[in-house]
């Protein structure tokens, strides 16, 4: 088991440097291949920042039409607080994925957990399946068949108060000035204040209705089907999604780890 100093401790944050080296051999690969050409120092716009400072930043343009540019950040690996590459796809670039998630020693779990998993962010790229939509607060990110998540489809909770008029406040018995200049609380008179019982009990009921109306696994499939009809006509929604760097589909995995 890691020592409790250990989760806040980030020694040898060179270890972590065979990321960028990784990477390297992947863009070299790619053009080795003649699928991409490579901007080094390559100026890149961001939707969102990764949340590591680059100190350099690699982008591999596909030749092949329509395919999505990949981006790799890579942080210096001296003395820094947080040591690793972010992978970016697009124009402006999405991030992906932050390797490692945590770089301190008590996070890490050897290298080829975060290389697999830097080789899995690569290859959605590349063999175009990775595709990103975005709507409001919703969003979905699709890396691969069996690798999807998505956000902001949880059903939002109505607060009943405030669909009547007036204001409905509650004062604690022991409530003083002093818990009132904050303005969580009220001691003047006001329309309709005090807390009626009839509302508090629909609102209750209302509020165990919508939390405990099925389980987590009923909720998760009425999102999936959203989910799926988005991908299915995704008007209205902007949307990162390219067709692959190569002809005849996903490489075998001998040509994907080289």
């Amino acid at each position: 088991m890691p020592l409790e100093e250990e989760y806040s401790r980030v020694t040898n944050p060179q270890r972590w440097e065979i990321l960028a080296v990784r990477a390297e051999a992947w863009f070299k690969a790619l053009t080795d291949a003649g699928l991409a050409e490579i901007e080094l120092e390559a100026e890149v716009v961001w939707q969102e920042p990764p949340r590591i400072p680059a100190a350099r930043t690699i982008r591999a343009v596909p030749r092949a039409p329509g395919a999505t540019p990949l981006v790799v950040a890579m942080t210096g690996f001296e003395e820094v607080e947080w040591p690793g590459v972010a992978i970016g796809a697009g124009d402006p670039a999405a991030v992906l994925e932050v390797i490692p998630d945590c770089a301190c020693d008590a996070c890490d779990s050897g290298s080829q957990d975060a290389l697999d998993v830097l080789d899995e962010y690569v290859l959605c790229v590349v063999t175009g399946e990775y595709r990103k939509l975005w709507r409001g607060r919703r969003e979905i990110t699709v890396y691969s068949d069996d690798h999807m998540s998505w956000s902001g489809f949880e059903r939002r909770r109505v607060n009943l108060t405030r669909l009547l008029p007036g204001r409905f406040v509650g004062v604690p018995t022991a409530a003083t000035s002093e818990m009132a200049t904050d303005g969580y609380y009220t001691l003047q008179a006001i329309d309709n204040q005090g807390k009626p019982r009839w509302l508090n009990v629909i609102r209750r009921a209302t509020a165990f209705k919508l939390g405990n109306s099925g389980s987590r696994r009923k909720q998760r499939k009425k999102e999936r089907k959203k989910v799926e009809r988005a991908l299915a006509s995704p008007r209205r929604w902007h949307q990162i999604h390219g067709s692959p760097w190569f002809n005849g589909g996903r490489p075998d995995a001998s040509e994907g780890r080289r």
